[in-house]
C-alpha cells in the first residue's frame, strides 16, 4: 500500500479533519534527555490509544514519551480491535489499515519516523527529531488468513506483529484460554506455521505475548530469528502451571531465551498470592530474571495506552522510568545492566532479527 491508499484510508474514516490540529509539533517537550548515553526501547505501546476511533490526549503522549527520552518506541496497532470493540465498522485487516493510516499521517507531518532497519535508531536522544517508531501490530488477525498480507505490512514499515491477542486465531492460541500444562493447548496452527517462516524471511519480529504455552513452544522450535514477549511478567519458578493467564512460568520464558529472545517486563501491578505492587517489586523480578537467565535476556515493554488496570506504586505514565532506574541502582544493578534492560538488549535483537531475513 502505498502513501496514497493511506491518505485515502484515511479520508474515508474521517480522520483527518482534526486529528493533525489535535498534535501542533509545539507539544514536543524539549528537554534534556534524563539518561544521556543510554538507549531506552518501549517494545509495546499504544500512544493516544490510537487504535480507538477516538484518540485519547492525555494517555501515552508523544510529549511524555519525549520527556522520558525514550530512543524507540513501538506504536501498536491492535489486530484484533474489530473482532471486539462494539464500534467497528470493517474486519480486522481493514480495520488495521485504518490504524496503520493514522500512523503514516504522523510520520508524513513529522512527529515520527517509522524505523525499518534497526540501523536508523541512533544512541543520540534528538529533542528536535521526530521520534523514532516501531510499527506493530498486536493481534495477527489482521492477516485474516492471508499469507500475502504479511508482505503487504511489511511494505508500509511494519517490523513487529504480535501473533495472538485477546483470543484464539488463525495462528495460535490465547494464553488467557490455557493453563500451562493444558492438553486441550494445541499451539501453532499450519497457517501459524507458514506466518513464522515468512516472518523470518521478511525480517519481522515476532512476538509471542498474549500467545498460550504450547503456541510459545512450538514457535520457538521452529524459528529461525529471536522472538520476544514485548509484555508480561513472571511467575515465581517453582510454579509449573500457571492457569489461563497474562503471567509467564520459567519454562516459557525459557522458550524465548532460548531462541536469544527477551522477556519484556510491563508496570502492570496486582495483589494476591503472588503480589506486586511496588517499583522494589519489579526490580527484584528483574534481579530474579537476571541470576536465573541472564540480564541480556530482559527488557522494557510498557504497554503505555494499552488501559493496564493497576500499575506499580508511583508509575503515572512513561516518565516515571527515571524511578525504575534509581529502585534498579538501590538494588545494585551496574549501570550498564540497566542500560542492557532499557534497550541495548531488544536493540542487538532487532539486529539479528533483520541479519537472519538477509541469510
Amino acid at each position: 500500500m502505498n502513501r496514497r491508499h493511506f491518505i485515502l484510508n484515511l479520508a474515508r474514516y474521517g480522520l483527518s479533519a482534526g486529528l493533525l490540529s489535535a498534535f501542533p509539533l509545539e507539544i514536543f517537550a524539549k528537554e534534556k534527555n534524563p539518561k544521556p548515553g543510554m538507549w531506552i526501547i518501549d517494545a509495546h505501546a499504544h500512544p493516544y490509544t490510537f487504535y480507538r476511533n477516538q484518540l485519547d490526549t492525555n494517555e501515552h503522549t508523544f510529549e511524555m514519551i519525549r520527556e522520558a527520552g525514550i530512543v524507540a518506541t513501538s506504536i501498536a496497532a491492535v489486530g484484533d480491535f474489530a473482532n471486539y470493540s462494539p464500534d467497528a465498522v470493517d474486519p480486522p485487516y481493514e480495520d488495521t489499515l485504518r490504524q496503520l493510516a493514522i500512523v503514516q499521517e504522523w510520520e508524513d507531518q513529522g512527529y515520527i519516523k517509522i524505523i525499518r532497519k534497526p540501523q536508523q535508531i541512533r544512541r543520540r536522544f534528538d529533542p528536535d527529531g521526530p521520534i523514532n517508531a516501531l510499527l506493530t501490530i498486536e493481534g495477527g488477525d489482521a492477516l485474516e488468513g492471508n499469507i500475502d498480507h504479511l508482505d503487504e505490512f511489511y511494505e508500509m514499515g511494519v517490523r513487529i506483529i504480535t501473533l495472538v491477542h485477546n483470543n484464539n486465531n488463525e495462528i495460535g492460541n490465547d494464553m488467557r484460554q490455557f493453563g500451562s500444562n493444558s492438553p486441550d493447548d494445541s499451539g501453532l496452527t499450519d497457517f501459524g506455521y507458514r506466518v513464522v517462516e515468512r516472518m523470518n524471511e521478511l525480517g519481522i519480529l515476532i512476538d509471542v505475548a498474549h500467545s498460550s504455552a504450547q503456541t510459545v513452544f512450538d514457535v520457538a522450535a521452529c524459528t529461525r530469528a529471536p522472538i520476544i514477549d514485548s509484555h508480561t511478567n513472571p511467575l515465581p519458578p517453582a510454579v509449573m502451571d500457571r492457569g489461563p493467564s497474562r503471567l509467564r512460568t520459567y519454562s516459557e520464558i525459557e522458550a524465548v531465551v532460548e531462541t536469544g529472545g527477551v522477556l519484556c517486563t510491563w508496570p502492570l501491578a496486582y495483589s494476591g498470592t503472588y503480589p506486586r505492587q511496588t517499583f522494589e517489586d519489579w526490580t527484584q523480578e528483574i534481579e530474579e530474571l537476571k541470576n536465573h537467565f541472564g540480564i541480556r535476556y530482559v527488557a522494557l515493554g510498557t504497554d503505555g495506552g494499552g488501559g493496564l488496570p493497576s500499575y506499580v506504586e508511583g508509575w503515572n505514565d512513561i516518565t516515571d522510568l527515571n524511578s525504575l532506574a534509581a529502585a534498579m541502582l538501590e538494588e545494585g544493578f551496574k549501570k550498564r545492566e540497566i542500560a542492557a534492560f532499557m534497550g541495548n538488549n531488544l536493540l542487538s535483537v532487532l539486529h539479528r532479527c533483520f541479519v537472519v531475513s538477509r541469510v
